[in-house]
């Protein structure tokens, strides 16, 4: 879970930035109104899930939700089976990059589609992971790396025991860009 009032100032202000009222957010990310309140003024934590669905609904990528420090610990995110800290973020031509040192246990991971675009690439530092689109995914060993649409449905889990990887988020400049994806 990740608490942090910087949470709470970026989330407002990114909302406030596309001109969203907060029952709006709610309703586009599924989270409940009063969850997002509380988000918001700093009262309460949000999992991986959450913020995921926050930044889908908001059209940006994750890391613009989490802290810009130079401590690691402050940008420590989990979900079901993922907990991830976010160890860089860049520009590119084709959009923004962000990258996640993980940790992934054995209890699957389900993520609901990104927005249009986004793509994900994982790689196993260490253990067994099984990832991808679901109904599709791979289990794959230390130095193995599947990059598959992130704007579908998807999941992980460690295989046997806890898993490190890791996780690359690829954003496009615009959620209405289109172009190539890669099934797997």
């Amino acid at each position: 879970m990740f608490m942090d009032d910087s949470l709470a100032t970026k989330l407002r202000q990114t909302r406030e930035d596309r001109g969203l009222s907060l029952s709006e957010l709610a309703r586009r990310s599924g989270i409940g109104k009063g969850t997002v309140s509380e988000l918001e003024n700093g009262l309460r934590g949000a999992r991986l899930d959450t913020l995921f669905a926050l930044s889908t609904a908001l059209q940006v990528p994750l890391g613009t939700l989490l802290p810009n420090s130079a401590d690691e610990t402050a940008a420590v995110v989990s979900g079901t089976s993922v907990t991830a800290t976010l160890i860089g973020k860049w520009a590119s031509s084709a959009g923004t990059i962000e990258t996640y040192r993980t940790t992934v246990s054995t209890h699957r991971q389900r993520s609901d589609a990104h927005h249009l675009g986004v793509e994900e690439t994982i790689t196993v530092i260490s253990g067994r992971v099984q990832a991808g689109v679901e109904g599709q995914e791979r289990e794959l060993g230390p130095g193995e790396s599947i990059r598959y649409r992130g704007d579908k449905p998807h999941g992980f889990a460690a295989v046997g025991n806890d898993a490190e990887a890791i996780l690359i988020m690829h954003y496009p400049h615009s959620v209405n860009q289109k172009g190539a994806h890669h099934d797997q």
